[in-house]
């Protein structure tokens, strides 16, 4: 009886550790990484400035492993791309990382998708080409 009396106590008083488990933002969560596919999982090429990656500490040369324990192992570049977006902006996801010889779980807030955002695509070049001088 207690416990019930307790948890109806917090829904009505609005509890802060339950507000904060719900996202109010609405979109396509982001994480604001470049990266490409590494032998273990995606590795991070880049680091947006001002990004929820940069803010939570993730680095350039981060091998992510997995997120929420979906393991990116034989995952494409596009599965992280798609499993960030269906999440809504506010999310808090686990990022397990391999830094060198370090594994570590980084923690972060997604954000909302800027609007100039583009997904590069699997194929797309990070380097673009030379110019022809023909």
């Amino acid at each position: 009886m207690t416990t019930s009396l307790t948890l109806m106590a917090a829904l009505v008083l609005g509890a802060p550790a339950l507000k904060d488990k719900e996202p109010v933002a609405k979109g396509p969560g982001y994480l604001g990484v470049r990266f490409s596919k590494e032998g273990e999982g995606l590795i991070v090429t880049d680091v947006q400035p001002d990004s929820p990656a940069l803010k939570a500490g993730v680095r350039p040369n981060d091998v992510i492993m997995k997120v929420d324990s979906m393991s990116l192992k034989d995952a494409d570049t596009g599965e992280l791309v798609k499993v960030v977006g269906a999440m809504r902006p506010g999310t808090v996801v686990a990022l397990e990382i391999k830094r060198g010889t370090e594994s570590l779980t980084i923690k972060v807030k997604l954000g909302a998708r800027p609007a100039d955002f583009q997904a590069l695509s699997p194929d797309y070049p990070l380097v673009p080409p030379l110019p022809n001088n023909d």
